[in-house]
């Protein structure tokens, strides 16, 4: 009499098989979840950035004036960083020392105006490839703390 207590090479393969196909299907959901996450995460460091120019702007009255009065202030990631919230980026480097929130003052609406430039490891949110404080083109205008959107992938 033989003895059957296991499985077969067939079997094996079988469920091999099996497993590779919903391998194939479940990984890329997976990547593309964990890279929406940090995307996600990024983006919300950058309007955390933002409200904390508003609040630093907003607790200096001599800045406060100086904005109004048209001189815009840059709050470098160094100004931005004092309690190291954002040491690392989502993707696990560091952001880059040239990240910076400008705040200017538009007198037609009367209203802040914040200009962005936020550099990951990995992502980027800016309209070129460095951030420059003094230029007016390489950045991203937000109207409000929650208007920024765009993330360019590096």
């Amino acid at each position: 009499m033989r003895n059957k207590k296991g499985f077969t090479l067939v079997e094996l393969l079988g469920v091999i098989a099996l497993l590779a196909i919903l391998m194939s299907i479940a990984v890329p959901n997976v990547i593309s979840t964990i890279n929406n996450n940090k995307r996600n995460t990024f983006l919300a460091d950058a309007k955390r950035m933002v409200s904390k120019a508003n609040y630093l702007i907003s607790a200096d009255r001599v800045e406060r004036d100086k904005v109004k009065s048209g001189i815009p202030k840059v709050y470098m990631l160094s100004d931005l960083n004092e309690k190291e919230e954002f040491a690392n980026d989502p993707d696990g480097g560091s952001y880059n020392t040239s990240t910076y929130v400008r705040v200017s003052y538009d007198t037609v609406n009367k209203a802040y105006k914040y200009c962005i430039c936020v550099m990951g490891s990995k992502r980027r949110i800016s309209n070129a490839n460095t951030c420059n404080p003094v230029s007016t083109t390489d950045c991203l205008d937000s109207s409000s703390l929650t208007g920024i959107s765009v993330i360019k992938d590096n």
